[in-house]
């Protein structure tokens, strides 16, 4: 027979679950991952959600002779800015919902 106390136990730690993942969502939101490439011509400023709050560009870049370098450098910083984003939020989901890194975000942003 089905045992509903095991039910309840179990409704109860995915509710806590839940606002574990809500209060990393919110702190993930807060904080701010800054990558500088190009010895520091370019800099991206991401939160931890991998959205994009900032982006600096050397002026000197910003001239048709330097179009490619640009581009290059504006990549590379968000790729970079991606991933340092994504194992922040690997880490912070993993701790709030008490898996393992790189399994604790199935879904759940």
């Amino acid at each position: 027979m089905f045992n509903f106390g095991d039910l309840g136990n179990l409704m109860k730690q995915f509710k806590e679950i839940q606002e574990n993942v809500t209060k990393a969502k919110q702190e993930l939101a807060k904080e701010e991952i800054i990558v500088e490439v190009g010895g520091g011509m370019v800099k991206v400023t991401v939160n931890g959600l991998g959205e994009v709050l900032d982006l600096d560009i050397d002026k000197t870049l910003l001239s048709e002779e330097n179009y490619q370098m640009l581009k290059d450098l504006l990549i590379a910083a968000m790729n970079e800015a991606n991933e340092r984003a994504k194992e922040v939020m690997s880490k912070k989901l993993s701790e709030a919902t008490g898996l393992p890194s790189g399994i604790g975000n199935m879904g759940l942003l």
